[in-house]
């Protein structure tokens, strides 16, 4: 059996088949994590009303509490930890006027004041483009620690 040699594979002298079979297997993992994600595998989403006036400290003090809560029965294995955190607002036509993430973080950041403060700083930009009309916010946090548990647990069962 000839094996045919890609051009970038070539100069390490990776056969093309251990190429594609890399690739398939990233792109099945992709798919595995949409799966889950779209499942509600990791996710936790919660609403806050944000009316005229609204103080952004208080209200990313709520939102930094709310996380901590969703954070704590989060499985970790292979010390995955991380979480992400990302967050909506809409106008009372229930219109996005604005959206905003805060990346990938350490549940520390939840502890230390970083993501209460990163959350503050996106809440008082959105309530200024709300100009004094009542919103939503809407904030999604997806545990990767509970992602990679699920995908071990399917690589395990394979």
């Amino acid at each position: 059996m000839t094996v045919v040699e890609q051009e970038g594979a070539r100069g390490r002298g990776v056969p093309t088949i251990e190429v594609m079979l890399r690739r398939w297997r990233t792109w099945g993992t992709r798919r595995r994590v949409e799966e889950l994600i779209r499942g509600g595998v990791g996710v936790s989403e919660r609403t806050w009303r944000a009316s005229p006036g609204r103080d952004a400290a208080g209200l990313a003090a709520e939102v930094a509490a709310w996380a901590r809560e969703e954070m704590a029965g989060m499985r970790r294995p292979f010390g995955v930890d991380q979480v992400a955190l990302a967050l909506a607002w809409r106008d009372g036509r229930g219109r996005v006027f604005c959206s905003a993430s805060l990346g990938v973080m350490r549940p520390t950041a939840f502890y230390d004041g970083t993501a209460e403060q990163r959350l503050a700083e996106a809440f008082a930009g959105a309530l200024g483009l709300a100009e004094g009309r009542e919103a939503e916010v809407l904030a999604a946090l997806v545990r990767l620690g509970d992602l990679a548990f699920e995908l071990r647990g399917a690589a395990r069962a394979a």
